[in-house]
């Protein structure tokens, strides 16, 4: 179920360096606002496809402003996740997609 969007509609975009829990270090996040009639960040691991999705006044609201915090607890939550999955042997294909685009992030 990955959500991938190319952001070639997305101007401006931003590359930040994170460093969440339990992934590995330099990780960059890719991220720009996509405006419609609800401005939306789109923002990714760079180096994969799957793309997370948040309307820009939640993100404001929840990371006041430190969009750095948000991006990487997002993904200590992702990587809790995805160690379950592994668990199960990535069983599913959309499991299996999420796999092939982070085993070389997420550090166990």
């Amino acid at each position: 179920m990955p959500n991938d969007h190319d952001f070639i509609d997305i101007k401006n975009i931003k590359c930040i360096e994170a460093n969440p829990s339990g992934w590995v270090s330099s990780l960059f996040i890719e991220y720009g606002v996509l405006i419609g009639y609800i401005p939306i960040v789109y923002w990714r691991v760079k180096g994969t496809k799957h793309t997370f999705t948040i309307p820009m006044q939640r993100l404001d609201f929840l990371s006041s402003g430190n969009y750095k915090k948000h991006f990487e607890k997002t993904l200590e939550l992702f990587r809790d996740d995805y160690i379950e999955w592994s668990k199960q042997s990535f069983v599913l294909d959309w499991m299996k997609e999420y796999e092939q685009q982070f085993n070389k992030f997420i550090l166990f």
